[in-house]
């Protein structure tokens, strides 16, 4: 038993010989952030378009990927009123605003990182493929967008968005630029709905829309960074936009027409659904993080809410195999698909901390809904790739989709070790199907391996899934992923002290910034499958999802 536990002890450790240097390498990419928080002195606007604009003909063909991309395009970029913007820009770049020469960079920088189109293929930007959200910073800083002014919220807030988009792990200046964003935006008073008194329709609608990609993205991105949200929900009051096409309004308009019904499918369709599930799951985080204990019944009802709100959702984001969505668009199907996560993620969140004091209902609902979560990605992540049917939207197997089927992974793992806490003895029925719940796991580590070395997070998970894996399916090394199998056939087990001076060289680099340097709380979810995996502490308890 005592070498089970150390086999079992080296194959958690085994990811953490990986060059953490490398990882952070990848995660600095060289986006302009910095530029933002006035370590560097951004550039004249006349010398950005001279060094970063592309010739027109290429300018077009991104712009145009960009607003095919029904689901990636912010919704408060009016495809007409753009148009005229983007006409006049070309008659004088150089006399254009700063901040919506932000806007226009940070749709090259997506067009270019996130989206995928032989025009942008072949166009050699890979080459240089931080060079638009360098310059969509610059213009930032040049415009001074710190101040309230025009176009001051949509560019921070499209930059930020693209941060989202192109990034496989974000960093924590993202939660410090959404800070930012959320206090401009209040300052200017997106967070109340216009009166009408002095804003026109148009402005009133877009300001709608730019409010709740904002709150959308604030909190999945606060989530994510282990952050409280910086929208406080009952401090605003600004309605949801109106499902209407671009076509259905614009500068001129005196009266807004009456919306579309919600079975009529159009672009912003996506964002007001996503509108919808937000308002819940801000009250699942509040339920779960809250530090007085709530009652069972509020438990019941959000769960309910939030069952209802889905379930009201138009038929389009109901749940479909990859199999048969073939005829329907990439957009439509990679909307389904977020939704989805969006909706499953929620429940997750709001049963984890009942998982962990044994509930049978939340640890039945909570395997169920994981299970659908890495069942969901596993039928579909071959198609991202190459060749597949949505390599044009492989935007989606970024960092805010990805960590997602992280939580799948981890919600799962954790019922698996509840299950086997709470097996009735009279029985030996576990509460759960382990058998079935460790192929799944297996299938997930498909995933992975498709998508190596991604971050810190994923190598965490990575070694929680190989351990459940070896735990429950069996002593083999068959079950562990090739690299810890690798490391078990050498049959050379390390004390932990020197995996303590392995992980931690003297040197320069212990003044550089790491997570370790931030006082986290721990995470009660990796104590709880310590006491069934032995998982190292000092791996788990201080860097959680």
């Amino acid at each position: 038993m005592l070498e089970d536990i150390e086999v079992l002890r080296t194959t958690m450790r085994e990811h953490d010989e990986i060059d953490d240097a490398e990882i952070e390498a990848r995660g600095d990419e060289g986006d302009g952030t910095g530029l933002l928080f006035g370590a560097t002195k951004p550039l004249p606007l006349k010398q950005i378009i001279l060094k970063f604009l592309p010739p027109r003909p290429e300018a077009d063909r991104f712009v145009a990927a960009y607003f095919r991309a029904k689901a990636v395009a912010a919704p408060f970029i009016h495809a007409a009123h753009f148009r005229r913007l983007y006409s006049h820009f070309w008659d004088a770049p150089s006399a254009t605003p700063a901040l919506w020469a932000s806007i226009l960079f940070s749709i090259f920088d997506i067009a270019t990182r996130a989206l995928s189109t032989a025009s942008v293929d072949s166009s050699g930007e890979k080459r240089n493929a931080d060079r638009y959200a360098t310059a969509a910073a610059h213009c930032l800083a040049v415009g001074e967008y710190h101040k309230p002014q025009r176009f001051s919220v949509e560019a921070l807030l499209l930059y930020a968005q693209s941060r989202c988009l192109t990034s496989v792990d974000l960093s924590p200046d993202v939660g410090i630029l959404f800070g930012t964003l959320v206090r401009l935006a209040t300052t200017m008073g997106y967070h109340r709905d216009p009166n009408g008194a002095r804003t026109s329709i148009f402005e009133m609608e877009m300001r709608r829309r730019t409010w709740s990609l904002c709150v959308q993205l604030d909190m999945l991105v606060s989530f994510q960074l282990g952050l409280p949200s910086n929208i406080q929900f009952p401090t605003w009051d600004t309605k949801p936009p109106a499902n209407l096409l671009d076509s259905d309004f614009d500068e001129d308009t005196t009266q807004l027409p009456p919306a579309r019904p919600d079975s009529e499918s159009t672009e912003l369709l996506f964002y007001i659904a996503k509108h919808r599930l937000m308002a819940t799951f801000e009250k699942i985080i509040r339920h779960t993080l809250s530090t007085i204990d709530r009652s069972e019944e509020e438990l019941v009802a959000i769960e309910q809410e939030l069952r209802n709100t889905y379930e009201a959702l138009p038929r389009v984001f109901q749940p479909r195999l990859m199999v048969d969505s073939i005829v329907d668009s990439p957009s439509i199907v990679v909307a389904r698909l977020c939704v989805g996560l969006i909706y499953r993620k929620s429940l997750c969140v709001l049963h984890r901390k009942y998982i962990l004091r044994g509930r049978q209902k939340s640890v039945l609902a909570g395997h169920e809904i994981a299970s659908e979560l890495v069942r969901q990605f596993v039928d579909i992540y071959k198609e991202f790739e190459p060749m597949g049917q949505l390599y044009t939207e492989r935007w989606v197997m970024t960092s805010l989709s990805w960590h997602d089927f992280l939580l799948g992974c981890t919600t799962l793992c954790l019922t698996i070790c509840s299950s086997g806490r709470l097996t009735d003895e009279l029985t030996s029925a576990t509460l759960v199907d382990i058998i079935g719940s460790v192929q799944l796991l297996r299938k997930a580590k498909a995933v992975f391996e498709a998508y190596p070395h991604r971050s810190k997070d994923t190598r965490k998970v990575l070694r929680l899934v190989d351990a459940i894996v070896f735990k429950y399916g069996g002593h083999g090394h068959s079950g562990l992923s090739d690299t810890h199998a690798s490391l078990l056939n050498d049959q050379t087990l390390v004390s932990d002290g020197h995996w303590h001076a392995m992980l931690s060289p003297p040197g320069d680099k212990d003044w550089l910034y790491n997570e370790d340097t931030t006082m986290q709380v721990d995470d009660p979810t990796w104590a709880y499958m310590e006491q069934f995996l032995e998982l190292p502490n000092d791996d788990f308890m201080a860097d959680t999802i």
